[in-house]
């Protein structure tokens, strides 16, 4: 279904996305993803991103987090290869040594859980990412900063924010009606040269030319760390498109659609009674029918 202002999320859009896979592949072929967040009251949020990546098939994730919380997020899966910064924030120094260290990517996810701290460190990060690994980027969180986008613009990259998350931001309340948000964030997203995914019932879209509304999801999805599962699914599409044609805004909506799909099947099994974990859980079984070996 598709409107004069927007394209609704499908299943054509999500197979044009996901990428075949090759029967001779190694480990790597199929996406590395790069998790930077944390902090030391946010554990949960950078694990649950990295998570979903590898659910929605990355091969690999690097999660780099605060060494005070570092065994914590260890503890929760020995699938994860966790980095521990230097540092309780991404400061300067945090982000050399990171920087140092962190093998190639294919994509980067910056701010799940990293709370409020200065941007030094940040920016250091993701100029080094989008200027000299040359991979996508894709903001969360407290990460979400107008001086961070000046570094994304017109390099293809995404921020995800909710609706009190795009008004702090830009001064800006996206509105009530969906065609109101829709102006917003097409407004918003040609301004800044960034795709925007406005998380609400009805997530919308856009990268200033091209609007999606992905309305899968249900009434249970209101706990915490469906962000933190979006941007992990978003980091794992970008990572395997990587080299294709795909532009992040198809991309975005492809993550939009899948997670709102596996967070109705959560709802199936538990009712309004989900946890975050509960829709990573279901990721895998949403892409399985897709999977296809490349001919």
């Amino acid at each position: 279904m598709s409107d004069s202002n927007y394209i609704q999320t499908s299943d054509d859009l999500l197979m044009r996305v996901l990428q075949p896979r090759r029967l001779i592949s190694h480990k790597g072929d199929n996406g590395v993803v790069g998790v930077v967040g944390g902090s030391r009251i946010f554990h949960g949020a950078p694990y649950f991103t990295s998570m979903s990546a590898m659910r929605a098939g990355a091969d690999m994730v690097y999660l780099a987090v605060p060494k005070l919380i570092a065994g914590s997020v260890r503890s929760l899966s020995p699938d994860l290869i966790v980095f521990p910064l230097a540092d309780a924030k991404l400061t300067r120094g945090a982000a050399d040594a990171l920087l140092k260290w962190l093998p190639q990517i294919d994509c980067l996810v910056i701010g799940p859980g990293m709370g409020k701290q200065t941007l030094d460190g940040a920016r250091k990060v993701i100029s080094n990412a989008v200027s000299e690994r040359k991979v996508r980027v894709s903001l969360d969180a407290e990460a979400q900063n107008k001086d961070l986008y000046g570094l994304l613009k017109g390099k293809d990259c995404a921020t995800t924010p909710h609706p009190g998350e795009f008004k702090r931001v830009f001064g800006l309340d996206p509105g009530d009606t969906l065609e109101e948000r829709i102006n917003s964030v097409q407004g918003k997203a040609k301004e800044f040269g960034i795709t925007i995914v406005l998380k609400a019932h009805e997530s919308v879209i856009s990268d200033g030319d091209r609007t999606f509304v992905n309305r899968t999801g249900g009434a249970a999805m209101t706990c915490g760390g469906i962000g933190d599962t979006l941007s992990g699914v978003i980091g794992a599409f970008a990572a395997q498109a990587s080299g294709t044609d795909l532009r992040a805004v198809e991309i975005c909506a492809a993550a939009s659609y899948v997670v709102g799909l596996a967070g109705e099947r959560a709802e199936a099994v538990r009712g309004f009674h989900i946890v975050a974990t509960d829709i990573i859980e279901q990721i895998s079984a949403v892409l399985k029918p897709f999977d296809r070996l490349d001919s």
